[in-house]
C-alpha cells in the first residue's frame, strides 16, 4: 500500500509539472512573440519536408498560400519540381505582423476532411502554430464539427525585428521548431547565427536550450543557407494535385515535338485566317512562361499573341501562382452569352468550366492594378483569383474568380435570395447570426488590408454587390478594381473603408440601400436616419431601433446588441475622419459580441451612446 500511495503521488507531482511546464511554455510563447514592432515585415519560418503529402513545393505552397517560385527562390533552388526526401529544411517565405497583442503570419487554409485543429498545428504545419490559437482565431468554426473546405486562418509564429535587433544587425527573425536532438551550437551552425543573439531575442539564459517542438526565433543578417536539398524522383509526387499531370515527364520526353507543334500550328493558323490563334484552354503552372517563348521566334504568330500590346501574358504568373487560362468563348458559352440567369449579384456570373465552378466577371479597362492586387494579398476574407480569360485581342476579357456558392450580399439583403438558388432552401432572409458574421468577416478582411499588408492597402468600393456569400454564409470581400496602397499607415489613410463600412453595417441592421429615393419625399439617408434613433432618450430609443430595423428580423436579436452596431456603424460614419474607428477596434468588438453571452454582455454597450456622449466611444478597446 505504501508503494501504491508513492505511485499515485509521483504520477500527481508529474501531471501537476506537466501543466506546469504548459503554462510556462505558453507564457514564453506571448512573450516571445508579442506585438513589439506596428509595421508589418517579410520573414521565414523553417519548414520540413514529410510524408505524405509535403515532399514537393506544388503542395508546399499550397500549405502556405506562397507561390512555389517564391520558395524555390528563398532555397535558391533551380527547379521548381521533383519529390523531395523527407526530413530536409526549407525556408518558407510569410508576411508576419501584429494580431492584437500577438505577432503572426496568417495563413488561410481550408478544412480537408477528418482534419482537427491539433492534426494542423502538430502534423501540417509542425507546430509553427498553437491549436488553441487556431480554435481562438476562429470562433465561427466548431472545432469537433469542422466542416470540408471551409476556410480557416492558421497563426504561424512569427515577430519583426526591434529597433535594438535590427542596430545588432539581426535584419531577419526566422521562425525555427526545435527539433530532437538539437542544441544552441548545432542550431547556430545551422542558421548561421550566433548563440548569444539566439537567447536574447527568445528571452533566455545564453546556456539555455529549448523543448522539442518549441518554436524559437533565429536572428540573422540574412536568409540562412541550408545543405543541397536530396530529391527522391524527379515525376511530381502523384498526390501533388489535379493541377500536375505528369508535366515534367511529359515535357522532358517530347519536348521538342511540343514545340514544333504549337509552332506549326501557329503559322497554319496565322496563315489562314490571319489574325491571332486563340490562347490555349490551359497553360500549365509547370511550364515557365520565358523558357516557352525562348521556343519561338519573337515575330512568329505565337509569340506576338503572347506578347500582344501592353497585356503580357507572362505577366500571368505574377498574378496567380498555378494560373488557368481560359478561351474568351469558353466562358461565354459557359454563361449562355452572360445571361441574367447565370448572374450572380451585379458584376459576377456563373461558369462551370472543366467540372468546376468558378464566378466570372468581365474585364473593364485596364485590370494590370486589380491583378497586381490580387497578387499581394491572401485571406480568408477575401476573393482568390482563380484564373483569367484572354480575348482575341490579346486584352484580358475576364477574371475567374473562386466560386461563393450564395451569390453576392446585396441579393439577399434587398430583395429575395437568387433565383439561382436551390429551390429546398430553408433560408429566405438573412439571420441575425449570419448578419453578425458577415460584418465581422468583412471586418477581419479590411483589418487585413489595412494593417497585415505592406504598404498598407486601401479597398475603396465596400459595398454589399462586393462581398460574396459561402455556403456557409461566410463574407469575402471582392472586386479589388478601385484598391490602392495607402498613402500612410494611420487612420486618415483607411477612413474611407471604414465609413464605408458603417454603411454597410447600417444596411445589415435595416436590409436597406443606405441611400434610397422614396415616391414622394426627400431621399433616405440611412446614415441620418440612426442619429435620429440614437438620439432619443430612454426607452424611446429602443423603441425607434426596433421600429426601424429589418422587419425580417423578428424578435431573434438582443436590442442592447443591435444598440451597441447601430453605435458603432454611427461612430465610422462621423463626417470627421480623424473620429472613426480604426478596423482593429471594430474587428475586436464583433469578436467578442459573436462569443456565448456571457462573454458578450460586457461589451454589448460600449458603442452604444451615452447621456454625456452620443458617440460613445468613450473607452475604447485596445485590439493590439
Amino acid at each position: 500500500m505504501e508503494h501504491k500511495g508513492l505511485c499515485i503521488l509521483a504520477v500527481v507531482i508529474a501531471f501537476q509539472l506537466a501543466g506546469g511546464q504548459a503554462v510556462t511554455d505558453a507564457t514564453a510563447r506571448a512573450r516571445r512573440f508579442a506585438c513589439n514592432v506596428s509595421a508589418p515585415c517579410d520573414t521565414f519560418v523553417v519548414y520540413r519536408t514529410q510524408s505524405p503529402g509535403f515532399l514537393d513545393l506544388g503542395n508546399i505552397s499550397d500549405l502556405f498560400g506562397v507561390s512555389r517560385a517564391l520558395i524555390a527562390s528563398a532555397n535558391k533552388l533551380t527547379t521548381e519540381d521533383g519529390v523531395l526526401l523527407p526530413g530536409q529544411p526549407l525556408l518558407v517565405p510569410v508576411k508576419c505582423g501584429c494580431t492584437g497583442a500577438r505577432s503572426f503570419a496568417n495563413v488561410t487554409y481550408p478544412i480537408r476532411p477528418r482534419d482537427t485543429f491539433f492534426g494542423l498545428a502538430v502534423t501540417a504545419f509542425e507546430n509553427l502554430t498553437d491549436f488553441v490559437l487556431v480554435e481562438e482565431l476562429n470562433p465561427a468554426a466548431e472545432a469537433t464539427r469542422l466542416e470540408p473546405w471551409q476556410e480557416v486562418v492558421v497563426p504561424l509564429f512569427c515577430r519583426c525585428p526591434t529597433r535594438e535587433e535590427l542596430s545588432a544587425g539581426s535584419r531577419l527573425l526566422v521562425t525555427y521548431v526545435w527539433q530532437p536532438g538539437d542544441d544552441v551550437s548545432v542550431v547556430s551552425a545551422l542558421m548561421n547565427a550566433s548563440a548569444a543573439n539566439i537567447a536574447a531575442s527568445n528571452g533566455v539564459a545564453g546556456n539555455s536550450t529549448f523543448a522539442t517542438g518549441q518554436p524559437v526565433l533565429i536572428p540573422v543578417s540574412q536568409p540562412p543557407r541550408f545543405p543541397p536539398l536530396t530529391y527522391g524522383a524527379i515525376a511530381a509526387d502523384p498526390g501533388a494535385g489535379k493541377h500536375r499531370h505528369g508535366i515534367i515527364v511529359a515535357t522532358s520526353i517530347a519536348g521538342s515535338f511540343v514545340a514544333c507543334a504549337v509552332l506549326c500550328t501557329a503559322i497554319l493558323a496565322y496563315r489562314r485566317y490571319r489574325k491571332k490563334a486563340p490562347v490555349p484552354k490551359h497553360v500549365s503552372p509547370k511550364l515557365s512562361w520565358t523558357k516557352s517563348l525562348n521556343r519561338f521566334d519573337s515575330n512568329s504568330s505565337i509569340a506576338r499573341m503572347i506578347n500582344g500590346g501592353d497585356k503580357l501574358l507572362t505577366s500571368v504568373s505574377q498574378f496567380i501562382d498555378k494560373p488557368i487560362i481560359f478561351r474568351e468563348e469558353e466562358i461565354m458559352e459557359a454563361t449562355m452569352n452572360l445571361d441574367e440567369q447565370c448572374k450572380l449579384g451585379s458584376s459576377y456570373y456563373r461558369a462551370n468550366l472543366e467540372r468546376e465552378v468558378f464566378a466570372v466577371k468581365p474585364a473593364k479597362g485596364n485590370v494590370a492594378g486589380e491583378l497586381r492586387m490580387m497578387q499581394m494579398v491572401n485571406h480568408a476574407n477575401l476573393t482568390k483569383l482563380a484564373g483569367i480569360s484572354i480575348g482575341a485581342d490579346g486584352d484580358y476579357a475576364f477574371l475567374v474568380y473562386e466560386f461563393a456558392e450564395k451569390g453576392s450580399l446585396d441579393k439577399w439583403l434587398y430583395q429575395k435570395p437568387p433565383c439561382s438558388q436551390p429551390s429546398s432552401s430553408s433560408v429566405a432572409t438573412l439571420s441575425w447570426d449570419q448578419r453578425l458574421g458577415i460584418a465581422l468577416d468583412v471586418a477581419n478582411g479590411l483589418l487585413y488590408l489595412h494593417e497585415h499588408t505592406q504598404p498598407s492597402m486601401v479597398h475603396g468600393d465596400v459595398r454589399a454587390r462586393n462581398i460574396l456569400l459561402t455556403a456557409g454564409f461566410r463574407a469575402k470581400l471582392s472586386n479589388f478594381s478601385l484598391a490602392k496602397p495607402a498613402a500612410t499607415v494611420d487612420a486618415a489613410a483607411t477612413s474611407s473603408d471604414v465609413f464605408a463600412f458603417g454603411l454597410l453595417l447600417l444596411e445589415l441592421l435595416s436590409g436597406r440601400r443606405a441611400v434610397e429615393a422614396r415616391v414622394g419625399v426627400e431621399i433616405g439617408m440611412l446614415r441620418t436616419e440612426i442619429r435620429t434613433v440614437l438620439d432619443a432618450g430612454g426607452d424611446k430609443r429602443a423603441a425607434k431601433l426596433r421600429k426601424w430595423m429589418d422587419p425580417t428580423l423578428g424578435g431573434e436579436y438582443g436590442v442592447d446588441a443591435a444598440l451597441s452596431l447601430a453605435g458603432m456603424a454611427r461612430a465610422c460614419t462621423e463626417e470627421d475622419a480623424a473620429r472613426r474607428p480604426k478596423m482593429a477596434e471594430i474587428a475586436f468588438s464583433l469578436s467578442v459580441l459573436g462569443q456565448p453571452l456571457s462573454v458578450a454582455d460586457a461589451f454589448e454597450r460600449l458603442w452604444q451612446p451615452s447621456s454625456e456622449d452620443s458617440i460613445g466611444i468613450g473607452n475604447e478597446v485596445a485590439a493590439r
